[in-house]
C-alpha cells in the first residue's frame, strides 16, 4: 500500500511538472492566434477566408513535420537510457528531414500559389489578397520548421519552460507588429491582411533566434555542430524512417483531408469557411489541458517503455484515460454553457458567421470527450511506443472512407447547413475513438524502440 502511494504520489507530481509548463504554452500559441484572428476579423469576413485558406495550407506542412517530429519518441528513449550521444545523432537527422521538408513545401506553394489558393477561395476579388498573404508566409515555411524541430526536441526532453518564455515573447512581438502593421498604428503602415503575414513572419524568426541563444549558449544537450546532421548510422537511420513513415503518411492525409474539410466549408459560402476556421481556433483554447495531458503521457510512457518498464508505463496509460474521460466531461459542460456567449468576441462578423458558429460549439462540446481520448491515446500513448502503422490504417479509415466522404456529399450533393456539415465531419472524431478504445485495451503498441541499442553511434554500425 505503502509503494502504490509513493508510486501515486511520483506518478502526480511528474505529470504536474509537464503539463503546467505545457497548458500554458498551448494557452500562449492558441491566445496568439485568437488575437491574431480577432485583429483580422475586423476587416470583415472575406479577410478571415483569406488568412484561413493560407492556414489549411501551412497546417499540412505543420502536420507533416509533427509526423517527422515522431522521431521524439526515440529521442525521450534514448534520453531515458541516458545515451546522448544517439540522442543527438537522432536530432540531427531529424532536424535535418524538417528543413528538406520545409524546403520542398517552401518551392511548390511558390510556385503553384495561385491554382492551390482557387480551391479554397471562390471569389476573385479576394484572389489576389490571398497570394499577396501567402507570398510572405511561405517563408515562414522554413523558420518555423527549424524553431518547431527544437522545440519539440526539448519538450521530449521535458524542457517545456523555454519553449513557454519564447512562445510568451514571440507572441508579444507578434501582437504588436499585427496591430502596427494591419491597422498602420505605431508609426507602421497600413498592410492590412498582408500586415498580419510580416507580424508572423518577423515573431517566428525572433523566437528561433531565442532558442539558438538558450541552446547554444547554455551548451544544452540539443547543441549539437554541423556534422552532427549526418552522424546517425545508416542502419539506425532506417530504423527510425520505417517507424515514422506510417505517421509521416498518417499526418499526411489526415492534414490533407483537413485540408479538403476547408474546402468542402468553403464551397457552401465564404461565411461557412470562416465559420469553420473560427469554430478550429475556439476549439483550440478548450483542448489546452488535453494537449498538455497528452504530452506528459508520451513523455512518462515513453520514457518507462525505454527503460522496459512495461507494467508502470500500462498503469500510466489507465490514468491518463481516466484523466481525459472525466476532464472532457468538464469541459464539454463549459463549452455548452458559454457558446451562446461567444459570438460577442467577433463583433464585426455577418450574423450568418455567429449563428452557425455557436451551434458548431454545442456540437463540438458533445463530441469533446473523444477529441480528449483520441488526443490522448493517439498523440500521448501511440506514439510514444512507435504504433504509427495502427494510427495510419485508423486514419485511413475515419477520415478517407467515413467522414470525408459523408462531408463532400453533405456540401456538394445535398447543400446542407454548415451546422449538418460539421455533424458529418465529427463522424471522424467518433469512430476514431472506437477504434482508439480498442486498440488502447490490446496493449499492442507497448513496445521498447532502444531495445538492445548500443551507446554509441560508431558501435552501431556493428549491428
Amino acid at each position: 500500500m505503502g509503494e502504490g502511494m509513493i508510486r501515486k504520489s511520483g506518478f502526480t507530481w511528474e505529470m504536474k511538472g509537464l503539463v503546467i509548463p505545457s497548458v500554458l504554452q498551448m494557452l500562449v500559441a492558441n491566445s496568439f492566434s485568437l488575437v491574431n484572428m480577432l485583429m483580422v476579423t475586423n476587416l470583415g469576413d472575406g479577410a478571415v477566408a483569406v488568412t484561413a485558406a493560407v492556414g489549411r495550407i501551412s497546417f499540412i506542412l505543420s502536420m507533416i513535420l509533427t509526423a517527422v517530429y515522431g522521431m521524439t519518441a526515440y529521442i525521450t528513449q534514448y534520453h531515458g537510457k541516458q545515451q546522448h550521444t544517439l540522442m543527438r545523432a537522432t536530432f540531427g537527422f531529424m532536424l535535418l528531414t524538417g528543413i528538406c521538408i520545409s524546403l520542398l513545401s517552401f518551392v511548390v506553394v511558390w510556385i503553384w500559389k495561385e491554382p492551390i489558393l482557387s480551391l479554397f477561395i471562390k471569389d476573385d476579388e479576394l484572389l489576389p489578397l490571398g497570394i499577396q498573404y501567402v507570398t510572405i508566409m511561405v517563408f515562414v515555411f522554413v523558420i518555423s520548421a527549424i524553431r518547431d524541430a527544437y522545440a519539440q526536441a526539448l519538450g521530449s526532453l521535458g524542457k517545456v519552460k523555454i519553449t513557454l518564455y519564447v512562445g510568451l515573447c514571440a507572441m508579444a512581438i507578434n501582437i504588436t507588429l499585427d496591430y502596427g502593421l494591419i491597422y498602420g498604428k505605431l508609426g507602421l503602415p497600413n498592410l492590412g491582411v498582408a500586415g498580419a503575414a510580416w507580424g508572423t513572419l518577423i515573431a517566428s524568426g525572433t523566437s528561433l533566434l531565442f532558442l539558438f541563444v538558450f541552446i547554444y549558449c547554455k551548451s544544452y544537450y540539443l547543441n549539437i555542430r554541423f556534422q552532427e546532421l549526418f552522424s546517425l548510422p545508416l542502419i539506425l537511420r532506417k530504423q527510425v524512417v520505417k517507424t515514422i513513415t506510417p505517421l509521416v503518411f498518417h499526418e499526411g492525409m489526415w492534414s490533407i483531408g483537413n485540408m479538403l474539410y476547408a474546402v468542402a466549408f468553403g464551397s457552401l459560402s465564404i461565411a461557412a469557411l470562416t465559420t469553420f476556421q473560427l469554430a478550429n481556433t475556439l476549439q483550440g483554447y478548450f483542448m489546452m489541458g488535453i494537449h498538455g495531458f497528452a504530452y506528459a503521457a508520451k513523455v512518462m510512457i515513453g520514457q518507462k517503455l525505454g527503460q522496459d518498464k512495461q507494467e508502470q508505463a500500462l498503469d500510466y496509460a489507465r490514468r491518463f484515460t481516466r484523466i481525459s474521460v472525466i476532464a472532457g466531461i468538464i469541459v464539454s459542460v463549459v463549452m455548452m454553457m458559454v457558446s451562446p456567449f461567444v459570438s460577442f468576441i467577433f463583433p464585426y462578423l455577418s450574423e450568418e458567421v455567429h449563428t452557425s458558429l455557436g451551434n458548431i460549439l454545442l456540437l463540438q462540446a458533445v463530441a469533446m470527450t473523444a477529441f480528449f481520448l483520441n488526443n490522448v491515446w493517439i498523440v500521448g500513448m501511440f506514439r510514444a511506443g512507435g504504433d504509427n502503422l495502427f494510427t495510419m490504417s485508423m486514419i485511413l479509415i475515419t477520415t478517407w472512407a467515413i467522414a470525408l466522404p459523408a462531408v463532400f456529399v453533405g456540401a456538394y450533393v445535398l447543400r446542407l447547413s454548415p451546422e449538418w456539415v460539421y455533424a458529418l465531419f465529427l463522424c471522424e472524431e467518433i469512430s476514431k475513438a472506437f477504434i482508439g478504445y480498442k486498440r488502447y485495451r490490446s496493449q499492442k503498441w507497448m513496445r521498447n524502440l532502444v531495445k538492445n541499442v548500443p551507446e554509441t553511434p560508431s558501435s552501431a554500425l556493428s549491428l
